[in-house]
């Protein structure tokens, strides 16, 4: 059956809506079809359901963060990183937190929803999906993954962990109610923290190797 075009994106902008005003739960399909001038059939045969719906709202703005990051990336850590890992993590450019901070703003709607509804769970897979992005480039690009077995394990678990509460944080303005200039000032400052803190972390982890490999001879 031929579709009408443009009802496809008015249900979405509508759904957005819906959602935002209703919550995921209360929200009615029937309504928000009803607010697109068409059927709920018409949701039916474009979204699987109400879920479906959601996703297709909120995933191409997932998606478009973690691409921001990974553009950034790709170009920061071949040229940056080496060695243990400590100057390329220290030198890392604020701006590409900035850059994320504003594209955020630019979709706080989607932000916002992802956040408060399915349990946050596109939230909580976001937020992974960032982490596992920057830890993977710390492995490759640095020699943190070097080392004993346990030892390698735990200290890959703590920077998965300290870096997976990093990117949490940086959506805690939408939490707050911040404004753009607000979070913008807030992001780095939360910068200057983290990077302060893992620069610490990893001279320490760097002194604690030199310990063991001097005890060791």
């Amino acid at each position: 059956m031929k579709r009408i075009a443009g009802i496809s994106e008015r249900l979405l902008e509508c759904a957005k809506s819906e959602f935002l005003n209703q919550g995921f739960q209360a929200a009615s399909i029937r309504e928000i079809a009803k607010k697109a001038g068409t059927s709920a059939r018409a949701v039916y045969t474009r979204f699987p359901n109400k879920e479906g719906l959601f996703d297709a709202i909120v995933s191409p703005v997932s998606d478009g963060l973690i691409e921001r990051y990974q553009n950034y990336a790709n170009q920061f850590w071949p040229k940056n990183a080496g060695g243990n890992g400590t100057a390329a993590i220290s030198s890392d450019d604020t701006a590409i937190y900035m850059d994320m901070i504003d594209y955020i703003y630019d979709h706080k709607d989607e932000f916002l929803l992802m956040q408060t509804s399915l349990e946050g769970k596109w939230h909580t897979a976001l937020i992974e999906a960032l982490t596992d992005n920057n830890i993977s480039y710390v492995s490759k690009w640095t020699r943190l993954a070097e080392g004993a077995g346990n030892e390698k394990k735990l200290m890959m678990n703590v920077l998965h962990m300290l870096t997976n509460s990093f990117y949490a944080s940086m959506f805690e303005p939408l939490r707050h109610d911040m404004n753009r200039r607000e979070a913008r000032f807030y992001m780095e400052k939360l910068c200057a923290f983290f990077v302060a803190g893992m620069d610490r972390l990893l001279k320490q982890n760097t002194a604690s190797k030199t310990i063991s490999l001097k005890k060791s001879r």
